[in-house]
């Protein structure tokens, strides 16, 4: 029951200055990632000042999204955990590595969550929370008896409503929204439009259960002697808990993209089809004058001396520049993304040095987005398990080099004054490129066989490592 103990209308009501400067990128970068109708369905669709309400509104009705935004996330995404990271040491996280949410999910799967929705609005929140128990556990042995084990939860930052920070940036105080089902009375389910919002304020000291109005519902001690939120970000931006989204530019080219492409449909629906001229008027040629009966599918006459009907066709100059700008704006998507496009473009194939570089800036991309999720996580699980003086460890390298260059560069090798370990090294770095899959005994062979190859001797077998 809500008490009138303290009111926090005011609170519930604010936003954060960083959350309105945000709120519509965020807005737009999930319907980006999402797509499907509902983008095209959207406002993201411009009109042009030669059409009206009506020609506008059939063109949306034709409208499709080409959805790059999402094979970005998700590809950097599969990268980053192709190769599972290790949590060290893992032994004391107990319930946190094979059900860290709380529902069954282990912990790298929320890794990857986490990392999906960072990538999408720049940040995610990690929160650290317990179930609510009448008794006050002492121990450690008395909280799994009782079945409080810690959890993570993830809050997306347009549910992260406001907060403070001190001057090392930490938070001082949160204010979190959640959607609160409440059955309407006299309906034992709840029906559509009955979900309200529920708040919750956490201090470093206590959190409180506010309705929609701000009244107190709920309240008890925190735990965890800080707000129990972390912040994981894409990228660092000047500010403390926001970060910078991988679609922070790429989502509106995705954009201009969805709109180019609706244009060179309304053209090819408008001008396709050629259109036939004829000299004079209507009732001069067969048919009666029935101008829908002359064309390709019958027979007609014209007048003698005038000249004869002809198909004149639309000027193709403006298909074929919305077509290479639309290219364009693709091949700028996956610059921004630090990506290839998977082609040679006009023909051309890239340099090895170019290759090269865009391996390192690539790679170096997932290095920094592995060590931002480490950190964030480390954090959150020193607030589940204080005890816990471990590290989350990603590989080095993730596998984004092209397999046939690396083979090319290894063929090239034996033409040039070079020892047997470089060599040795290059095969193990196409190995765990190729073989990531594989169970790691079977990765263990294959790395003793470059070991054993006609390259043997170079080098510590032990040097190897799958």
């Amino acid at each position: 029951m809500a008490t009138a103990t303290a009111s926090y209308k005011d609170l519930v009501n604010s936003r954060h200055p960083a959350y309105v400067a945000r709120e519509a990128f965020w807005r737009l970068a999930r319907s980006s990632y999402q797509g499907g109708p509902d983008f095209a369905a959207s406002s993201h669709l411009f009109g042009h000042r030669l059409e009206n309400r009506d020609d506008y509104q059939r063109r949306a009705g034709r409208a499709y999204y080409l959805n790059y935004c999402r094979p970005v996330v998700d590809t950097y995404a599969s990268y980053l955990f192709r190769t599972p990271p290790s949590v060290l040491p893992s032994e004391s996280l107990g319930s946190l590595v094979g059900d860290a949410d709380g529902r069954g999910g282990d912990l790298t799967s929320l890794m990857k969550r986490a990392f999906v929705q960072a990538a999408i609005f720049g940040h995610v929140l990690i929160g650290v929370d317990r179930p609510r128990s009448d008794k006050a556990p002492t121990t450690k042995a008395e909280e799994i008896e009782l079945g409080l084990n810690d959890y993570f939860h993830l809050v997306l930052p347009d549910n992260f409503l406001h907060w403070a920070t001190d001057g090392d940036g930490a938070m001082q105080w949160c204010l979190v929204r959640h959607p609160e089902w409440r059955a309407a009375p006299g309906k034992p389910q709840p029906a559509k439009g009955d979900a309200l919002f529920g708040y919750r304020l956490w201090t470093r000291d206590e959190w409180i259960s506010l309705d929609e109005s701000g009244a107190v519902l709920e309240r008890g001690a925190n735990p965890y002697g800080r707000v129990p939120f972390v912040s994981l970000r894409f990228r660092e931006s000047d500010r403390p808990v926001v970060g910078e989204s991988l679609l922070a530019s790429i989502a509106y080219v995705n954009r201009e993209i969805f709109n180019l492409s609706s244009l060179l449909s309304e053209i090819l629906y408008r001008q396709t089809f050629s259109q036939l001229v004829a000299e004079g008027s209507s009732h001069e040629y067969a048919e009666g004058g029935d101008l829908g009966k002359l064309g390709t599918a019958s027979i007609f006459l014209y007048p003698e001396g005038r000249t004869a009907p002809q198909f004149i066709s639309p000027d193709a100059a403006q298909a074929q520049l919305l077509m290479e700008q639309i290219d364009h704006l693709i091949d700028e998507v996956y610059r921004l993304a630090n990506l290839s496009r998977g082609s040679a473009r006009e023909g051309k194939m890239a340099s090895g040095i170019a290759k090269a570089f865009d391996f390192l800036d690539t790679n170096q991309a997932l290095a920094d987005a592995a060590q931002n999720v480490a950190s964030a996580f480390s954090e959150a699980i020193g607030l589940a398990r204080p005890e816990w003086r471990g590290t989350i460890q990603f590989p080095g390298d993730f596998g984004v080099a092209d397999a046939g260059t690396m083979l090319d560069e290894i063929e090239r090798t034996h033409a040039l004054p070079i020892g047997p370990t470089f060599r040795r090294r290059l095969l193990e770095k196409l190995a765990r490129s190729l073989l990531r899959e594989l169970p790691e005994a079977q990765r263990r062979e294959v790395f003793h066989e470059i070991q054993q190859g006609p390259d043997a001797g170079a080098g510590s077998e032990n040097d190897a490592q799958p």
